[in-house]
């Protein structure tokens, strides 16, 4: 009777090896059909690029030819492209839109990542634009864990590093079918230092090409700073205001205001999205006289978030600046920086960006 109970025993255990052995083998395969079509996914991506909308309407569109046929050529740079560009402005000047335009014009093979404030949310971001899952070791068995309600990573190393080492994957391939290296645009980030430089040493091995888009005057100062700036190309582009005759035809033909485009105009320049916001209030049936009351209290807000106003910390500096600029209406940053009592005032002063800081022109 023990013999033929051994004899059950080991036969059972023998099917649940056998068992054992067929569904790791399941898994390890299903693991690596994943794998292969993430990778897939990754490369036609990178391939085709992942062509950003513009969040404007047709309607609503003013084109900006010449700073889009620039942007187009950079987009599509030739096989022996060493550089990387920095493409800066100050906010509400339509970088943006037409950094996605010309994105969206290019053929083939540029990729979009629209960089979020909080560091954490990175690797999400690459993950969106890239299309990939970033399950490069993942199996069945994980994915049911997942599915029960585990959420742990099964990886140690932050999303969005694996993330930039899936593109520089997919970049190699992209290069070995396109004959040139892959570009990608990337607004800033808390994390610009090793984006900065990673698009150095991929401008070096000619892998991919990153521009990057910024708004803020303290991320062009730190990216001029340090030594991997010796790759990106100089001066940096500027995307400005409209002119005044770009202005007008903006109001009258965007907007439909003819009689007090002039007046509008005055009130605020050629920053597109001020215009697009005065034409918006005056197009409800504000007055201009109210119209011009709100730019003031805007402008009164902005001083005092920097304390510049009466009384309040940075006011001495802000009148020296304020000042300087009435006789000249720009200024050299050694210049700048003179009108300071310290390193520090200066910094939060710009910061605040009452001032505009102009990296192609250092001014």
């Amino acid at each position: 009777m023990s013999i033929t109970q051994g004899a059950i025993g080991l036969g059972i255990i023998g099917i649940c090896l056998a068992l054992l052995g067929f569904f790791c083998t399941g898994d390890l395969f299903y693991a690596c059909c994943r794998n292969k079509y993430n990778s897939k996914l990754l490369i036609k991506t990178i391939d085709k690029g992942n062509r950003p909308g513009t969040g404007v309407s047709n309607v609503k569109f003013f084109p900006r030819t010449e700073i889009v046929e620039l942007l187009e050529r950079i987009l599509q740079p030739d096989e022996n492209q060493s550089h990387y560009y920095l493409i800066c402005g100050e906010h509400g000047t339509g970088k943006t839109t037409v950094v996605r335009t010309a994105s969206s014009i290019v053929d083939h093979g540029v990729v979009y990542v629209d960089i979020p404030a909080r560091n954490e949310n990175l690797g999400v971001a690459f993950r969106q634009a890239l299309n990939f899952a970033f399950e490069e070791r993942i199996s069945f068995t994980n994915q049911l864990i997942r599915k029960l309600g585990s959420t742990s990573n099964d990886s140690d190393e932050p999303m969005w590093r694996r993330a930039l080492e899936a593109f520089k994957r997919g970049a190699k391939v992209y290069k070995a079918k396109r004959g040139r290296p892959a570009p990608v645009d990337s607004r800033e980030s808390k994390i610009l230092d090793t984006l900065q430089d990673d698009a150095k040493k991929n401008a070096d091995d000619q892998i991919y090409i990153a521009v990057f888009v910024s708004s803020e005057g303290a991320v062009p100062r730190r990216m001029k700073s340090r030594s991997s700036w010796s790759r990106a190309k100089n001066p940096p582009i500027e995307i400005g205001d409209l002119s005044e005759e770009e202005s007008i035809k903006y109001l009258t033909e965007i907007h439909k205001i003819t009689e007090k485009a002039e007046e509008l105009y005055q009130l605020v320049g050629g920053r597109i999205l001020e215009l697009k916001d005065v034409a918006n209030d005056f197009s409800s049936g504000q007055s201009i006289e109210d119209i011009g009351k709100k730019i003031l209290l805007k402008a009164y807000d902005k001083f005092n978030s920097a304390k510049l106003l009466k009384d309040q910390e940075h006011h001495e500096a802000g009148k020296r600046v304020i000042n300087a600029l009435l006789g000249s209406k720009e200024s050299s940053i050694e210049e700048f920086k003179e009108l300071f009592a310290n390193e520090k005032e200066y910094g939060k002063v710009l910061e605040a960006n009452v001032f505009a800081f102009h990296p192609s022109r250092n001014t």
